[in-house]
């Protein structure tokens, strides 16, 4: 039950890391997009954005209950990074509703007037401190470093931020397509050829210095060399399918390294039966639940 409890944490962090993490990529495009792409990115972010941090929820509470040392120890070292992660998630919210909510001069409009700059940068500047606190805690977690400032926590929080920002935009290229907006199509498509291109240079060096041997790493890189080919390919449908293959692949391979002491560490197998049980019940509510509204999200405005 232990190792079970684990996966589900690592299929929560993953289930974050593709839509959460890309809400967070958007974020940071938004800041330097041009206009026409800005509207893109919010109609992108709008229906879902706030429903994907429930799977931030989960791992929290899974992990909470399923193993309350690891949980405490991780609180307790590592509570200014994910106190600055927390005021991210909040800022982004409150930045990105009054953007639109505002009805001062150039309120509610993709250009903006001066108020709308500033949300719009606060709103950039949150979407990147948040995922790099996030990945450089997790990263920190990972190695068995003992600070979010060391050189492995800042190489994982760039990480983590680069490959948010790589995810939304082969996303985008999609969502842009079905707003018929072609242009800005292809410049996602850029971003998404630069922003993989730099995960890889990135991510295969750090991956040997931290000393990472597990095959999902090798798993990782074909999925990223694939969806480098299918995006002058321009299939734009099947490159989600690698590029998410290739993040997720990053993070379990990651995962592998961490020397955590998860038997000593497990509650009661009384209590994780009843955490199970209780999962059981939640996810014939809440998987039906968000895969409706992934697909009604996904279908050709009208």
């Amino acid at each position: 039950m232990t190792q079970t409890a684990m996966a589900l944490i690592l299929a929560g962090l993953s289930a974050y890391l593709l839509f959460g993490g890309a809400d967070f990529g958007a974020g940071l495009w938004h800041l330097v997009s041009r206009p026409s792409d800005r509207t893109v990115i919010e109609h992108a972010m709008g229906p879902l954005w706030e429903a994907n941090h429930v799977w931030l929820i989960f791992v929290m509470v899974m992990t909470w209950t399923a193993f309350p040392p690891i949980f405490a120890d991780v609180m307790s070292v590592h509570w200014i990074p994910l106190s600055l992660a927390a005021l991210g998630i909040v800022a982004r919210g409150s930045t990105f509703v009054f953007g639109k909510a505002d009805s001062g001069p150039g309120g509610g409009t993709p250009h903006g007037g001066p108020d709308q700059r500033w949300y719009r940068r606060v709103f950039g500047a949150s979407s990147m401190i948040t995922p790099y606190c996030l990945g450089a805690v997790a990263t920190a977690v990972a190695t068995g470093g003992s600070s979010w400032l060391s050189l492995a926590g800042v190489y994982g929080g760039i990480l983590t931020t680069a490959l948010c920002a790589y995810l939304a935009a082969v996303y985008l290229i999609w969502d842009a397509r079905r707003l018929a907006d072609d242009d800005a199509s292809l410049r996602f498509r850029g971003y998404a050829f630069l922003s993989g291109t730099a995960v890889g240079l990135l991510a295969l060096p750090g991956a040997a210095a931290l000393g990472v041997r597990s095959p999902l790493i090798l798993l990782s890189a074909a999925a990223g060399a694939a969806s480098l080919v299918l995006l002058l390919r321009r299939a734009y449908l099947s490159v989600r399918v690698t590029a998410g293959l290739a993040v997720v692949a990053v993070l379990w391979g990651a995962a592998e390294m961490s020397g955590l002491d998860l038997a000593g560490a497990a509650a009661e197998d009384a209590v994780l039966k009843a955490v199970f049980v209780a999962l059981g019940a939640g996810a014939l509510i809440l998987v039906p639940s968000m895969t409706w509204l992934y697909v009604l999200f996904q279908r050709q405005p009208r």
